[in-house]
């Protein structure tokens, strides 16, 4: 994996539990970069985004006050998604890019004036470190964790669009099995809008090959509603060709689970992605 933003955060010791909400204090080694490319110079026109990938917290914010517990749960990152996007860059030979760091300091796939962007209260926890930030406490979150993320995207379409290709963008993300009391039945979601091109017959393509596998057809989530951000910003916008996959954390938690997951997605996708219907650019 090779980070595209040659930046680094700075990484300072970790805070005991009393200390979550002081300011550490001392010189740091660099922390992860805020994002990182898979597989930059793969071939295939596709590309595959991961936009909670990890739920990395620079130390000097403490962990926003949390414990290593909560930011292991759903509310701060998709587990399985970073691992699952890494193995289709492998497989379809394709460029990936992973955001390193919790949504819980600002979510990548939420319009700014989004009130989820940057939650107090998720999934009924509180998040005292997001709590009474000035308007140029978020501001420098986004400039921070949100921009260069999305700048990256954009800049890796325009490469694409200077060689003349039209690609295909695969976002990947993960659910948790429960929420708010109500039992997900479904394994996979697949997400789209009113480009259909490709989730309709990926659905098509897991249900013939599997008749058993439950998946979602814009769930748990639906991609029609317009609330998320990266899908409707880097490939509605250009008209590209998209689907938006949602994996059940349950069954993705683990490498071996998330790369088995991620290939049984590649074999259903590999004869599809061959459809030349894909590459050309619908009206926004």
């Amino acid at each position: 994996m090779t980070p595209l933003d040659p930046e680094s955060v700075l990484l300072e010791p970790e805070p005991r539990a009393d200390d979550r909400l002081r300011p550490p204090v001392g010189v740091a080694p660099f922390a992860p970069p805020l994002f990182t490319a898979v597989n930059p110079a793969g071939t295939a026109p596709v590309l595959i985004v991961a936009d909670h990938g990890g739920n990395a917290i620079p130390a000097e914010l403490c962990r926003l006050g949390l414990t290593e517990e909560v930011l292991d749960r759903h509310i701060a990152w998709d587990p399985g998604s970073a691992v699952m996007a890494r193995r289709l860059a492998e497989r379809l030979d394709a460029p990936a890019l992973i955001h390193t760091y919790s949504r819980l300091l600002i979510d990548p796939n939420r319009e700014l004036r989004d009130p989820t962007s940057i939650c107090v209260i998720s999934d009924e926890v509180v998040v005292p470190g997001n709590r009474d930030l000035s308007p140029a406490d978020m501001q420098a979150r986004a400039d921070r964790f949100f921009h260069p993320y999305h700048r990256a995207i954009a800049d890796t379409l325009d490469r694409f669009a200077r060689r003349g290709v039209t690609p295909v963008v695969i976002s990947m993300h993960s659910f948790t099995p429960i929420m708010r009391g109500r039992t997900r039945p479904w394994q996979m979601g697949i997400l789209y809008g009113d480009d259909d091109r490709l989730g309709v017959p990926l659905m098509d393509r897991l249900a013939a090959v599997d008749p058993d596998l439950v998946i979602g057809d814009n769930e748990p989530y639906s991609g029609r509603n317009m609330h998320g951000y990266t899908v409707e910003t880097h490939a509605l916008a250009r008209g590209l060709a998209n689907v938006l996959i949602e994996a059940r954390q349950d069954l993705v938690r683990t490498d071996d689970g998330a790369i088995a997951w991620a290939d049984r997605l590649v074999d259903a996708l590999i004869p599809l992605l061959d459809d030349p219907g894909l590459y050309r650019a619908r009206s926004p």
